[in-house]
C-alpha cells in the first residue's frame, strides 16, 4: 500500500511565548504529532481525525510569530487529508468492504474540493467508485445473486463491463439449463434459457436447448419458434436437424424435407436421410 507522505513536526511542544497563545499552538503541534505518529502505525482513520481536528485548530491561530508553523501544519494538513481517505478507501476494497470502501472514496473528493487538493477529481474517483461497482457486481454474479449483479454493474454506466456482467449471468442460467435438461426437466430447461436469452438476445445455444426442450413436452409451436430463432443467429446441422424434426412432428413434412436436406454432418446425416424417405415425397 503507498504511504501518504508529508512533512512530520518535531514530536515536542513549541515555546513561543508565555500565556494562553503559547498553550494553544502548542496544543495544534501536538495534534497534528499525534496524526502523523498515527499514520506511522498506519491507523489512517485514526490520522484523519487527528489532522483534520489540527488543521481546524490552527485555523484559529493568529499568532505571527508561529505563522511557519501553522501555516505548515495548514499546508500538510490539506494535502494529506484527502489522500488519507482515498487510502482508506483502497484497503477497504482490497478486503471486499465495497460499499464502506465507495463511501470512503465520496469522502476523499469531498475533502478535495474541501481543501483545494487538486490530486483528487470527480472524475478520479468516478473512476475508481466504477470499478468497485465492477468488483461487487462479479461477486454477485459468481454467486448466483443475478439480480444484484446487473443492479449493481447498471450503477457504472460502462456499456462495455455492464455487457460482460449480462454474458455471465446468460451464461450461467445456459449451464443450468443444459442440466436440467440431461436430467429430462425439460421445463426448467425451458424457464432457465428463457432467463438465458433475456441477458443475451444473441445466444443461439440458447434457443436451441429451449426448442429441443419444447419438442420433448411436445409444444412443436414454441419449439419451431426458438429453433427459428437459433438458425437466425448461427446455423448449424444440428439445428436444421431438431427443426426439421419439429416440423415433421407437427406435420408440416414440407417444411421438415427443407430442414432435413441441409444437414451434412455424418452424425445426423444417416437419421436425417432415413427421415426424408417419409417427407420428402
Amino acid at each position: 500500500m503507498k504511504q501518504v507522505k508529508f512533512l512530520l513536526l518535531p514530536l515536542f511542544a513549541l515555546v513561543i511565548s508565555f500565556g494562553v497563545k503559547a498553550q494553544d499552538i502548542n496544543a495544534v503541534v501536538e495534534q497534528f504529532n499525534k496524526g502523523t505518529e498515527a499514520i506511522q502505525a498506519e491507523n489512517y482513520k485514526q490520522a484523519v481525525t487527528d489532522l483534520e481536528a489540527a488543521y481546524t485548530s490552527a485555523l484559529a491561530i493568529t499568532d505571527e510569530d508561529a505563522a511557519e508553523t501553522v501555516d505548515g501544519i495548514k499546508a500538510n494538513c490539506k494535502n494529506t487529508i484527502p489522500q488519507l481517505y482515498s487510502t482508506i478507501a483502497n484497503s477497504l476494497a482490497a478486503e471486499g468492504k465495497y460499499d464502506e470502501a465507495i463511501e470512503y472514496f465520496n469522502k476523499s473528493l469531498t475533502a478535495a474540493e474541501k481543501y483545494g487538493n487538486a490530486d483528487i477529481t470527480k472524475e478520479s474517483v468516478a473512476e475508481k467508485v466504477n470499478a468497485i461497482y465492477s468488483a461487487q457486481a462479479a461477486d454477485y454474479a459468481k454467486d448466483g445473486e443475478f439480480d444484484k449483479a446487473i443492479e449493481t454493474i447498471n450503477k457504472t454506466g460502462d456499456d462495455e463491463a455492464i455487457e460482460k456482467i449480462k454474458k455471465f449471468v446468460a451464461s450461467s442460467y445456459l449451464k443450468e439449463a443444459q442440466t436440467a435438461q440431461r436430467a429430462k426437466d425439460y421445463k426448467t430447461a425451458i424457464d432457465k434459457t428463457k432467463k438465458a436469452v433475456e441477458y443475451n438476445p444473441e445466444s443461439e445455444s440458447a434457443y436451441l436447448i429451449m426448442g429441443v426442450s419444447y419438442s420433448q413436452i411436445k409444444d412443436y409451436k414454441n419449439a419451431i419458434s426458438a429453433l427459428e430463432k437459433s438458425i437466425s443467429l448461427k446455423a448449424s446441422d444440428q439445428v436444421y436437424y431438431y427443426l426439421g424434426a419439429a416440423y415433421q412432428s407437427s406435420g408440416n413434412n414440407a417444411k421438415a424435407c427443407q430442414n432435413y436436406k441441409k444437414v451434412s454432418d455424418p452424425k445426423l446425416s444417416a437419421n436425417a436421410q432415413a427421415q426424408m424417405k417419409v417427407v420428402c415425397k
